[in-house]
């Protein structure tokens, strides 16, 4: 995995500012391989209460600020399963 504990913390306060602290969060795409360089931030949150749209925005900006890379951000809706929820949840790595 690409992201050190301090980006984890910060990923994980942010989240829990923006999604309450019950809010669960996974780490998939290219930041879970070792052998790649860059790429974004691919995060899927699932949370008890659903968050506003400034919520996931409020939250996708301040990742992006501390973390000075570029966040792709997935936030669970209600009622729904979108393949992408899956993807995530089989793929990656809970943080």
């Amino acid at each position: 995995m690409r992201l050190s504990s301090t980006q984890i913390d910060i990923i994980r306060k942010s989240t829990s500012q923006n999604f309450g602290e019950d809010a669960l969060i996974w780490l998939f795409g290219s930041r879970l391989d070792d052998t790649k360089r860059g790429g974004d931030v691919d995060l899927y949150v699932e949370a008890t209460h659903r968050g506003t749209l400034m919520s996931e925005l409020r939250c996708k900006i301040a990742l992006e600020d501390s973390l000075d890379l570029a966040v792709d951000l997935v936030v669970k809706e209600p009622g729904k399963d979108k393949p992408i929820y899956n993807l995530a949840k089989a793929q990656g790595v809970r943080l």
